[in-house]
């Protein structure tokens, strides 16, 4: 028997090395190289009772088989990686009568030398019809798959629903295969799948209805095929996340004559990508937020005011800005400690945050001092929010350790509006100025810092 074996997988012939010594007992095996130019592989074809095409890469392989099957009414055998089930059918259909899958070493599990040998018994007609019966090999290769698959007809009938599938969905291929039901495994009224649209051609007018927001797209590898991604509940325990692909299987025309539909469940992948952004969002709220009172931070703080500045600027919407500062602080730390200091603190960050709205934003700016973005707030409703949190905080009452009575604290507070055209510093330091007026009109009030020209008013 001689062999015409077309080597697409180094320029040392390695490959073919490799195979000539495994079948010198069966075969006489001639080795060459495909022409990149596209003219084809060198060498005459004539004469040789089988091709054997070898390469490590899927797309390499399917086209000089295309190219091959075109030319020549020799059966073709393919050894290579054989990516997915989509993959070993596209090959069928482009002319291979068998396929031999590579593993992981690179080597052929042995199925070459029997393969070869079938072939010696066996030769595929002259027109190019498969010498075993294609419907048997492409049961073989979509049941033995380990990615749960379906195949559809031009119908919507099922002919194929491997073990893996039956596993996933728990119904077997016996109550599915030659039905049009295949939907009841997925969903709880019937609605096509996406190897339907495939068949039918509607994918691209029908995918909103079905498929919107599910992570549709065009597959990047398969020419016609789709991709999607969804929740099925009930599915295992709690649900199942799957990731399907469904793609056309065509005659020798061309016409679409039926879909493979493939599915992955990633319900772990996407458990894990759910953690990762909890875990994002936790690590982003601690760099923005202040360990001790909970409010967010200086940092936050100018990021922020920049946004609401722009934004009140744009829309000619108000904005507001209370500055605070405790009265007398240093002198309750040198008297009971900064331990019961860092407690007055936490107080007076819950009395702000008890008095704001929800749209409000308090942080503490530093040591003492904590300042809050009020947008949409005319100046009068600022006051009004500023003497809110200032009589709360004078009504509440501390205890520090070695104190003979309650100790009670106060703040004084400034509060301004935004003059569209100015800077953040003039801004904030306005406010500034509004809470060293009120200290300096003997503390525990709330004075508005007027922008025009400075003057303070309570």
């Amino acid at each position: 028997m001689r062999i015409l074996l077309i080597d697409l997988v180094s320029d040392d012939c390695v490959a073919s090395a490799t195979i000539a010594a495994r079948l010198a007992g069966c075969a006489e095996v001639e080795a060459c190289r495909p022409a990149f130019d596209g003219s084809g592989p060198r060498g005459n074809m004539s004469g040789f009772d089988l091709l054997l095409l070898v390469g490590d890469d899927d797309a390499a392989l399917l086209k000089t088989c295309r190219r091959v099957a075109e030319d020549s009414a020799v059966p073709v055998v393919v050894i290579g990686p054989c990516d997915g089930v989509e993959t070993a059918i596209a090959l069928m259909k482009a002319g291979a009568v068998d396929i031999v899958v590579r593993d992981e070493r690179g080597d052929w599990s042995g199925r070459l030398v029997e393969v070869v040998s079938a072939a010696r018994v066996r030769a595929r007609p002259r027109d190019r019809q498969p010498y075993v019966d294609e419907g048997r090999r492409l049961e073989q290769i979509v049941d033995g798959s380990s990615v749960p698959t379906f195949v559809i007809d031009g119908s919507h009938q099922v002919t194929h629903w491997n073990r893996a599938c039956a596993q996933l969905t728990g119904i077997p291929a016996n109550e599915i295969v030659g039905t049009g039901e295949h939907w009841k495994a997925f969903y709880t009224e019937a609605r096509p799948c996406l190897a339907d649209l495939v068949v039918d051609g509607t994918v691209g007018s029908e995918i909103d209805r079905y498929y919107a927001g599910k992570g549709y797209r065009p597959s990047a590898t398969l020419p016609g095929a789709y991709e999607a991604e969804d929740f099925f509940a009930a599915f295992g325990d709690g649900g199942r996340w799957l990731y399907f692909t469904a793609a056309p299987l065509r005659n020798a025309r061309g016409e679409i004559i039926g879909a493979v539909e493939t599915l992955q469940d990633i319900t772990e992948q996407k458990r894990a990508e759910a953690e990762l952004r909890r875990s994002e969002e936790r690590f982003r709220l601690l760099s923005i937020t202040d360990g001790m009172t909970g409010l967010f931070n200086a940092r936050h703080f100018v990021q922020r005011l920049t946004e609401e500045m722009d934004r009140a600027e744009r829309y000619r919407h108000p904005l507001s800005l209370m500055m605070m500062d405790v009265d007398d602080f240093k002198l309750f730390n040198d008297t009971w400690g900064h331990v019961e200091g860092d407690q007055v603190l936490i107080r007076l960050a819950q009395c702000v945050t008890a008095c704001l709205r929800r749209t409000d934003q308090a942080f503490r700016y530093g040591g003492e001092e904590f300042v809050v973005l009020l947008p949409e707030t005319r100046v009068r409703e600022a006051l009004a929010a500023a003497e809110r949190v200032r009589a709360l905080f004078r009504e509440s009452s501390f205890l520090p350790e070695g104190a003979p009575a309650l100790v009670h604290c106060t703040a004084s507070i400034g509060v301004t509006r935004f003059v569209p055209g100015e800077s953040s510093r003039d801004f904030v330091a306005r406010a500034d100025r509004g809470a060293y007026e009120a200290k300096r009109q003997g503390k525990n009030r709330v004075i508005r810092a007027f922008p025009d020209s400075g003057e303070l008013l309570d």
